[in-house]
């Protein structure tokens, strides 16, 4: 387990890495447990969530369900069974700091899947941040990169959902 001055050093390399990617927005993660309190951070991007990063520094990700079983299988992630066995939340537990480089690859492997469902086909092959954030993958397990192309496999992008008042 992380002590104390591991935690905060493990959330701070996630969290100054994740702040630099454009256009993520950082804010506080509300807390399921008490009502009007902080239970961390969140990243969002197109006002939808990357990911979160608890107090505790359990990663929490909102995948699609094909994706979610993809990182379980490749023992990159655990099921978030808590929020519920059929949903597509993973989750990572980290128990040294070297789990951070793993929870930002998550993180960025959402964060890759997001950015897709907003381009076309023809912009995603063009776009020099999908395709740096593409590389900085590396190698995904065959079973994420066909998911990943299969975000990516409409002919219209999503529309970018409006700003929250």
């Amino acid at each position: 387990m992380l002590t104390g001055r591991e935690r905060e050093a493990f959330a701070l390399r996630v969290i100054e890495e994740v702040r630099r990617w454009p256009g993520v927005e950082m804010r506080p993660h509300a807390s399921p447990h008490e009502a009007g309190e902080s239970d961390g951070v969140e990243f969002r991007l197109y006002g939808r969530q990357v990911g979160h990063l608890h107090g505790d520094c359990a990663l929490h990700l909102a995948l699609t369900k094909a994706l979610k079983e993809a990182v379980i299988r490749g023992n990159l992630a655990e099921p978030l069974d808590e929020v519920a066995a059929t949903s597509a939340w993973a989750m990572l537990n980290p128990i040294t700091q070297d789990d951070a480089e793993r929870a930002i690859w998550l993180l960025r492997l959402n964060y890759v899947r997001l950015r897709r469902q907003r381009l076309s086909p023809t912009a995603a092959a063009t776009s020099e941040v999908l395709q740096e954030h593409q590389a900085a993958l590396g190698s995904t397990s065959e079973d994420a990169n066909k998911e990943l192309q299969r975000t990516q496999a409409r002919s219209r992008p999503r529309p970018i959902p409006p700003l929250e008042a």
